[in-house]
């Protein structure tokens, strides 16, 4: 008899069962993140520290067979923000599939969130996953519209090879010849890794960035400490001037499979006071950029927002590229009405 829980076990194991589930099911046809322990530690269990709340899974006889995890978040609803979390992750095994455990998996964590008076889960969904299909069918589920990229390419040969597409295969291979990388020419002045002790200034850098957002993730101080320097999985880096920091840019590794495994680096945020001038800007990401090479990025990839201007990415050799992944809204309360045409910013994940 299958069982719901609470999430049982560590990042390793989170890792490795979550992983193997969706190489089976996609594996073959989909590009897929691989999520790493050291991803999983950071975003959800920070060596057993994190509450455990919303990590909720299916066992059958003592057997991991399903998850659904979400981390406790604030969330800006319009001009309010509220408690909830950012959910991704479902999973269940291919020896268990079409059982109803990953609707029975929602209602569990649906039922948690309305015990502690969180109001919505925010996510991201895939195309060509069984995602939209499935949140479609939950009461009170509501996806928005796509999110597009902004890209990089570092390693044009290392995405060729990659690539599960005969389109992109062809299109990386093209471009190769093209690919100036004047990035690795930027000035490292004044720019160096982010400190503790930049913390209140980049929460107020951060808070002015996401004024015009109506539906996104929010930060606390203690999150955001969190989300600029964790052991190594995160990096960050500000720019300073005049003694104080007037940037930053953040981001993190994620390993990819498709035809070959390639290394990609998702920046989580950015933002800059309205003194920076725009060639600081493009340097202080530029020199993230420098570093993200060194470490073996073959390309980086960032959600379009509304929190950066467009100019600032093309000046700074990035590319729009379609996302293929979908907003969704998890609305646990009722009650709680979403903007019209809400400006979104959230996370890749």
């Amino acid at each position: 008899m299958v069982e719901l829980r609470t999430f049982e076990g560590d990042a390793e194991e989170a890792s490795h069962f979550i992983n193997g589930v969706w190489q089976d099911r996609y594996g073959k046809k989909l590009p897929l993140a691989v999520w790493d322990a050291r991803f999983f530690d950071w975003l959800l269990f920070r060596e057993g520290q994190a509450p455990r709340d919303y990590l909720v899974a299916a066992y059958d006889g003592g057997r991991l067979v399903g998850t659904l995890f979400a981390e406790p978040a604030r969330l800006r609803v319009g001009t309010r923000e509220v408690d909830g979390t950012y959910g991704s992750w479902a999973s269940v095994a291919p020896s268990h599939r079409g059982q109803g455990i990953g609707g029975k998996l929602a209602e569990e964590l649906f039922r948690r969130h309305r015990d502690r008076g969180a109001m919505l889960t925010l996510g991201c969904v895939a195309a060509g996953t069984d995602g939209p299909g499935f949140w479609k069918q939950t009461e009170h589920a509501r996806i928005l519209g796509g999110m597009g990229l902004w890209v990089h390419v570092f390693d044009a040969q290392a995405l060729a090879r990659w690539s599960m597409n005969a389109s992109e295969r062809a299109l990386f291979t093209m471009a190769r010849p093209f690919l100036r990388h004047r990035f690795r020419q930027a000035s490292g002045q004044d720019i160096r890794p982010y400190r503790p002790s930049d913390l209140p200034r980049c929460m107020a850098l951060l808070q002015r960035m996401m004024a015009p957002v109506t539906l996104g993730y929010t930060y606390t101080a203690q999150r955001l400490a969190h989300q600029l320097q964790y052991r190594d999985v995160p990096h960050t880096f500000v720019l300073e001037q005049a003694g104080e920091v007037q940037g930053f840019v953040n981001s993190y590794p994620m390993r990819m499979t498709g035809r070959e495994t390639m290394t990609a680096e998702v920046v989580d945020l950015m933002a800059f006071a309205d003194s920076v001038s725009h060639d600081d800007r493009r340097r202080l990401l530029q020199v993230a950029m420098q570093d993200m090479e060194r470490r073996g990025a073959s390309c980086a990839a960032m959600l379009r927002s509304p929190c950066i201007p467009a100019s600032l990415m093309w000046r700074s050799g990035w590319v729009p590229f379609p996302g293929g992944a979908k907003v969704t809204c998890l609305l646990p309360s009722p009650q709680l009405e979403l903007p019209a045409s809400p400006c979104v910013f959230t996370h890749l994940r």
